[in-house]
């Protein structure tokens, strides 16, 4: 879900980064997440990481079992002060029985489309991660 969500974010990463800062947290070490995004041919995307630190944890995107979400933030800068602006994430119990989490914050296209089928995102199906 995530490497879709990217792969049209990047499509759409230089223009987005003319108006607003564009950052990608990940819960993994930045270098192992710019040598994915080398392998997929993402040049527009901008990683930093969310690991050893309490940050994932406030934003309500890991629990404490270590369960992960995606996530969606955006912060505004107000003078010195940064706050957020928009929060949400995609807890499991987003999903209807027996489905992924569908209608939560989950903006890319792909996700978007198959939620308005009957039939939804399906049980075991995922875009592959090489084609």
């Amino acid at each position: 879900m995530c490497a879709n969500f990217l792969g049209g974010a990047n499509g759409n990463g230089a223009d987005v980064k003319q108006r607003v800062a564009f950052k990608i947290i990940g819960r993994s070490a930045v270098e192992r997440q710019r040598a994915f995004a080398i392998e997929r041919g993402w040049r527009d995307l901008d990683f930093v990481q969310a690991v050893g630190d309490d940050y994932a944890r406030d934003l309500g995107v890991l629990d404490d079992e270590g369960s992960e979400y995606p996530g969606f933030t955006v912060y505004q800068k107000d003078g010195d002060d940064v706050r957020v602006f928009y929060n949400g994430e995609m807890p499991a119990e987003a999903a209807d029985p027996g489905q992924d989490p569908r209608g939560a914050v989950d903006i890319a296209p792909l996700w978007n489309i198959l939620d308005m089928t009957p039939t939804g995102r399906g049980t075991d199906w995922y875009p592959k991660l090489n084609y």
